[in-house]
Formats: structure tokens, sequence, C-alpha cells
């Protein structure tokens, strides 16, 4: 039979062997052989000790050198100040310098529990202590704690003053004797922030009147415009500051009816009950007796407005200066008496509440 001749199906199968093919006689690649794997070495016992890393937190292994100069094998070294030094050797060399980490505060509940120091809890009592205690120095931390709850202080009596009337404020110095000075204690700090003293100007004003002309201070504070002319001065606020200072509602002062030349309201505009104010000091000024006013920018939504309220209570407007970063100054001259019973439309200035700083 011929090679690659299938056989009639009724002879029967035969088995067809075929020669093996040479591979570089036909172009076709033999099969690779399989590649022996090398058998892998072992780690010596020096080299084990090298790469074996301690699982031990905060801890590393390091061997000794293999130099001439080691020790044996079998030697141990007890010098704990070696080791260390080592230790840290093998740390800068290997980049990982470690930071100790400060011990964990107590813990209380599953939270941490604050502790107060020392130092700190005495200065809070120190600062909540009286005035008539010595001052604290400037730039310790009481000084610091103390001025901040003078502050808080100053800040609140403020904004009441400014939300009520004069009776209502009289009644609240009346039921807290401390509460008038410590709300001056906190307007001292705030004057400091200012870039000037309205009662500077106010000063200057009152020393160009004639000295023979009598000066009413409405909302003196600490009288310092007293002290600081040679006119005679009636100071009234509703608390004394000095034996000299007459204590009164400003709506109501002792004062005999067309007894002053001049009247002041130096940053004393305060309450809900300003015609109240102006009736008064109509009431106690000489027919073209002066006004002056000096107030915060901020406090007046409308000049004209204002202005129209004095003149209804008997003042004209003689001159203004409103140019005056921060501050307006005004003075007004008594035209005409309006009794005092008079019912006037109520008015007032907008608050000036301080923030914290």
């Amino acid at each position: 039979m011929k090679p690659f001749e299938v056989p009639p199906w009724e002879a029967g199968a035969e088995i067809i062997e075929f020669k093996p093919v040479n591979p570089s006689g036909n172009g076709v690649t033999a099969a690779k052989k399989p590649k022996k794997k090398k058998p892998k070495k072992k780690k010596s016992a020096v080299t084990e000790e090298t790469t074996k890393v301690s699982k031990t937190p905060g801890k590393f292994s390091y061997r000794h050198g293999g130099g001439p100069l080691a020790p044996p094998p079998d030697s141990s070294d007890e010098d704990d100040d070696v080791e260390d030094g080592i230790r840290a050797m093998h740390k800068v060399k290997s980049g990982r310098i470690e930071k100790q980490r400060p011990p964990t505060q107590a813990t209380k509940g599953g939270k941490k529990e604050l502790k107060l120091k020392p130092e700190l809890a005495q200065a809070a009592v120190e600062a909540m202590e009286t005035s008539s205690s010595p001052s604290p120095a400037p730039n310790s931390l009481a000084s610091k704690l103390q001025s901040e709850l003078l502050g808080g202080r100053f800040r609140y009596i403020n904004e009441q003053l400014y939300s009520v009337t004069s009776r209502k404020a009289e009644a609240l110095f009346r039921k807290d004797s401390s509460a008038f000075e410590a709300y001056h204690a906190g307007y001292r700090q705030q004057v400091e922030k200012w870039p000037t003293n309205p009662l500077n100007r106010i000063i200057k004003t009152i020393k160009k009147v004639p000295k023979t002309a009598i000066i009413g201070d409405f909302g003196c504070g600490e009288g310092k415009l007293a002290q600081s002319v040679p006119n005679k001065v009636y100071s009234m606020d509703l608390v004394a500051a000095r034996g000299d200072i007459i204590a009164c509602n400003i709506t109501d002062t002792p004062l005999q009816a067309q007894s002053l030349d001049v009247a002041v309201y130096c940053l004393s505009l305060m309450g809900t009950d300003l015609n109240e104010f102006f009736l008064e000091a109509n009431r106690v000024l000489k027919l073209h007796g002066s006004v002056y006013i000096a107030e915060i920018q901020s406090r007046f939504e409308d000049v004209r407005e204002f202005v129209r309220c004095l003149s209804a209570c008997g003042f004209d407007l003689v001159k203004k200066d409103v140019a005056v970063n921060y501050f307006y100054f005004f003075q007004f001259k008594k035209m005409r008496h309006v009794p005092k019973g008079t019912k006037l439309k109520a008015f007032s200035l907008k608050p000036c509440l301080y923030r914290k700083r």
C-alpha cells in the first residue's frame, strides 16, 4: 500500500508508522528541553542571624562583627550603655529615628480626664479676688484672666444700660454696688483702644467759654471734666465715684431751674428715654444756654432725625461735626422753654455693643 493511502473499509484498519521529521531539514522547531532547576543553597547561620528581625515592638536584633577583633560567639555583653549606643547607631544608620511619645493622660469612663495645673488654678483664684487686693503684674496670667473677666462684665452691664430706661439703670446700680466700678474699669480699657478720647475735645471747648460760666456734666463718670477746667462744674451720675460728684438720675437732678450756662453729654446718652434727658436739660439751662454732645458715630441712623428730636425739646442746632472718624460732635442752644411734663415722642440712639477683642 502506498503511503498516506486510506485502505478500503472492508480491508480493515492498518497501522501506519510515520518516520520522524528532521528539524533542520523541514524548518520545524524542535521541542524545548525542560530546564533543570538548580538546587537551593542553604543559608549559613551567619546569614540567618543577619536577616532575622525581632517581632517585639520597639526592639530590633543586631549582630556583632565578624572581624578579627570581634568577641567570641558565645560571649554575652552585659554593658547596657554600650547596647543602647549600638541601638541608637543602628536606628540612625537605617534612617528610622523613633520619637518618644508622651505618657497618655489618665482616663475616666473612657474619656480623657483633664487636670488643672496648680499655678493656673491659683491664677484664676487671684483673678476672681476683689479689687482691694494688690493688682497682679501686667504680663502675668492672673492679670490676663482678670482683664478678660472685667471685660466680660463690662460688656454685660453696657448692654443693659442701652436697653433700659434711666430709672431701671439706677435700680441696677443700687442692687449691685460693685457694678458701677466694674463698668468704669472696663470703660477705661475700651478708651485705651480708641484713636482719640472725645472728652479731651470737650475739655478744650469748655476752656474757651468764660470762666464764670456754670457747667453741668450729665453722666460724668469719674468726673474728669471738673478736674480739668477752672469753671464751676456740677458733676452728676447714677453713682458718685468721688465726694464732689452728685449721685442722681440725670433725668431728675437736684439743680435749680435755669441755673446752668452749659450742659455736657459726653458718651452719656444711654437708655431708651432720651427725651427726658433733654427736657431736664431745658429746665436747668438758662435761655440761650449751650448743650455740647459727643457720641459714637455708629449709634446714629439719621442725624437729621436726632436734630428734630432735640428741636422738640427746645434746642436749635448751632453746629455739628460728623466728619470725624468714630465720633460725632454737636452744639445746640436753648431757644425756648419747654415744660418738663410735655408729652413727646420717645427716642433713643442705637446701642453701642462692644465686641470681645
